[in-house]
């Protein structure tokens, strides 16, 4: 059982690594104008919302940031985008949190060196301890803030005791209205010239949710700081 155990994890990491090397060769994946030219070149042809959404949830899983599909998916599908965002924005989180459950030891290697990049605020082990207590709360909360990468959090939640079930939930409450927004703001912009008005109310409308979650921010119990 153990050498069979072994071998799948053997075999995925072999698989894993693989894909990764082909994503960032062919693709140049963090990369925002690389990935506009890939998807240029694929708009229009037969099941290019699938291939947008298996590409999302794909690159998610390597960190790349869900803002850059909700611009994507605007330009390429209009609001339609959204839906194709969001379903690979789940499918991702889905598989991370399993993969975070399954390569426990890997992958805080990785996510410690991918999200110490850059000087934060708050430590993941206090983001992991928030979330076990805090449940489906805090995950609605770091899918709302932006304090924390979409993809790290992911990861961290599939580090912690959260079960499957909370986990998804507050995903889906923080997710669907915030990409919502997001994608409407992009869709507006893209249209700016023929829709000047148009896009002074998304951008009044993005505006004031970010004032919203900033204020939250403030008055909630959760931390974002040490």
């Amino acid at each position: 059982m153990k050498g069979s155990k072994k071998n799948f994890k053997l075999i995925f990491i072999i698989v894993f690594v693989l894909i990764f090397v082909y994503l960032v060769a062919s693709l140049n994946i963090f990369n925002k104008d690389s990935l506009f030219e890939f998807f240029d070149t694929e708009k229009g042809g037969k099941g290019f919302g699938i291939i947008f959404t298996v590409l999302i949830t794909i690159l998610m899983v390597f960190f790349v940031p869900i803002s850059w599909f909700s611009a994507l998916g605007a330009f390429f599908f209009g609001m339609k985008g959204y839906l194709y965002v969001i379903t690979g924005g789940m499918l991702s989180a889905i598989l991370s949190f399993y993969i975070a459950k399954i390569f426990r030891k890997d992958v805080i290697k990785v996510v410690n060196k991918v999200y110490y990049r850059k000087k934060r605020d708050l430590s993941l082990e206090q983001i992991s301890q928030q979330i076990e207590k805090y449940g489906v709360g805090y995950v609605f909360f770091i899918r709302s803030m932006p304090f924390i990468p979409l993809s790290v959090a992911n990861y961290v939640s599939g580090l912690s005791s959260i079960s499957f079930k909370d986990y998804v939930l507050g995903t889906i409450l923080g997710l669907v209205p915030g990409q919502f927004i997001t994608t409407y703001f992009f869709v507006k912009a893209v249209d700016i010239k023929q829709d000047p008005i148009g896009a002074l109310i998304a951008g009044a409308i993005k505006g004031g949710y970010v004032l919203l979650v900033i204020l939250w921010q403030r008055k909630s119990k959760y931390k974002t700081k040490e």
